[in-house]
């Protein structure tokens, strides 16, 4: 799916990250890891060590939409179905990167509803964890019809101060 829109003075498309995009894939996912360790429960070192064969791999095993802005990537969502017959029925979304510069121009929401039409029909439920303490990426997916089923204590730690994070869920089907 290919989703295309202008906002101010700018040109940009959401579609499926292909091995292709392995290079841009890599260095926004890096840059977010880099600058809001909070957020991730990668580490910026660990992911450091991947490289393009690795990211291809995982650019074809999940599917991991991009929005460019101006022909840049300029942000990246992942998503991927449970892995057993007991989880298959929940998606699992994360990863949810968009730089600075594209912030509040809608290019978020539109990586985020396509990433949400991907997982309608193939599960029943998609799954996230956010930093409770993230007020905007909360009340950005409560746009979006998330709801907080849990939340985690001390779920990362990062230089030395713990980060709470949130669960939540929305219920996806064709008819959302």
């Amino acid at each position: 799916m290919e989703a295309a829109f202008r906002r101010w003075r700018m040109t940009a498309n959401v579609r499926r990250l292909t091995p292709d995009d392995a290079e841009n894939a890599r260095a926004v996912r890096l840059e977010g890891l880099k600058l809001h360790p909070e957020a991730f429960s990668r580490d910026y070192e660990q992911d450091e060590k991947h490289g393009l064969d690795e990211w291809r791999g995982r650019l074809a095993s999940r599917a991991w939409f991009g929005g460019f802005v101006d022909g840049q990537l300029s942000g990246v969502c992942a998503f991927a179905p449970g892995d057993s017959s007991k989880t298959a029925h929940t998606g699992f979304i994360g990863g949810m990167y968009v730089r600075e510069a594209a912030r509040g121009t809608g290019l978020s929401a539109a990586i985020f509803d396509a990433v949400i039409d991907h997982a309608t029909g193939l599960v029943e439920q998609i799954q996230l964890t956010v930093n409770a303490d993230n007020a905007r990426a909360i009340k950005f997916y409560e746009r979006h019809g998330f709801r907080t089923v849990g939340r985690m204590p001390h779920a990362l730690l990062v230089d030395g101060r713990y980060y709470d994070e949130l669960t939540m869920v929305r219920a996806v089907s064709s008819s959302d």
